[in-house]
């Protein structure tokens, strides 16, 4: 994204914003999709980053990181809106992954019920590194946390999974 249209968006460029937001629409839905798995819910989840984005786009310090400050304002509104509404999301989302060993579709629930049992933080690790595919150092710019921290959430966030997964029967620990 060209930083000029970034500076010209901070300036209360209308077009200049629309552009900027035009240009990453497609990545915000793909990360709102994999969040809520229905596209009512992932455009009003864009829409509201949107409207969050535009509020506060004139504090944004450093117009090379407009794709990771767009991601973390709509990641943390799906985890907001996800515990605000008290559901957990539909599990297809699962289905949708690669696998080396297939488990089965009880196991896939026990799964997403203990990514979202996680603190939030560590909840956002998961999704963005295992089902958004992004490296370590992207998490860690989308989060604005340095990769050892990214690290340890991830290594805490599959530590406590797996704990949880074994108390429950759901796997044999392996």
């Amino acid at each position: 994204m060209n930083d000029e249209i970034v500076r010209k968006a901070q300036k209360g460029d209308d077009e200049a914003f629309g552009q900027l937001i035009m240009h990453y629409k497609n990545d915000l839905y793909a990360v709102a999709f994999r969040y809520f798995h229905n596209e009512i819910d992932a455009l009003e989840a864009i829409q509201e980053t949107t409207y969050r984005a535009y509020k506060s786009i004139k504090k944004l310090k450093d117009t090379s990181v407009v794709k990771p400050w767009l991601i973390r304002i709509l990641a943390n509104y799906c985890l907001n809106e996800i515990r605000k509404r008290k559901r957990l999301v539909h599990s297809d989302w699962l289905l949708d992954q690669e696998e080396e060993v297939p488990i089965d579709w009880n196991d896939r629930l026990n799964l997403q019920e203990n990514i979202f049992q996680l603190k939030r933080d560590l909840q956002q690790v998961i999704l963005l590194k295992y089902y958004q595919g992004y490296t370590i150092k992207e998490v860690s710019n989308i989060l604005d946390k340095p990769e050892s921290t990214i690290k340890t959430w991830l290594y805490k966030a599959l530590k406590q999974m797996r704990h949880n997964m074994e108390k429950e029967g759901v796997t044999d620990g392996k």
